[in-house]
């Protein structure tokens, strides 16, 4: 049974300047308290399809995750594997005007210790999301306001 949490938010600012924050993961933890240390692993300077990326988010185990998919200005998916449980998340970009996006995160867990790992670490988990999204739309519009 897969464990699944959906978020979105309406962002005033483009979707290339959203995806120039976004892609650029190493520096995640400048925009978001979910993230305490984010790493490429390997010569890669931006993410593409099979990077491996660690991360260590607050209450969380650190974990690598592998990109699995990229649209160049849209977004990426990356998925974790640890003993019984597969986290895969999404980060999605759809512009709705020339000054503004919506951008949805998507996480979901599965395989058969799912459940458990729901139940102990599921409220941590979501809440980290919903972080991400909101450091997120406030980067991006931030950045915005600075080159008002």
């Amino acid at each position: 049974m897969a464990h699944a949490y959906r978020t979105s938010a309406q962002v005033e600012a483009p979707a290339d300047v959203v995806w120039q924050i976004l892609s650029d993961v190493e520096r995640m933890p400048t925009w978001t308290t979910s993230m305490t240390h984010v790493t490429l692993l390997g010569p890669e300077t931006r993410i593409a399809v099979g990077s491996r990326v660690e991360v260590q988010q607050p209450g969380l185990p650190e974990a690598t995750w592998e990109v699995d998919g990229l649209v160049e200005g849209r977004g990426f998916s990356w998925s974790s594997t640890t003993p019984g449980v597969r986290t895969g998340a999404a980060h999605q970009i759809a512009p709705v005007s020339d000054a503004a996006c919506e951008v949805t995160l998507v996480t979901a867990q599965s395989g058969m210790l799912a459940g458990l790992t729901n139940l102990v670490q599921g409220s941590k988990a979501r809440e980290l999301v919903d972080t991400e999204l909101a450091g997120l739309k406030a980067e991006s519009e931030l950045r915005m306001r600075g080159k008002g």
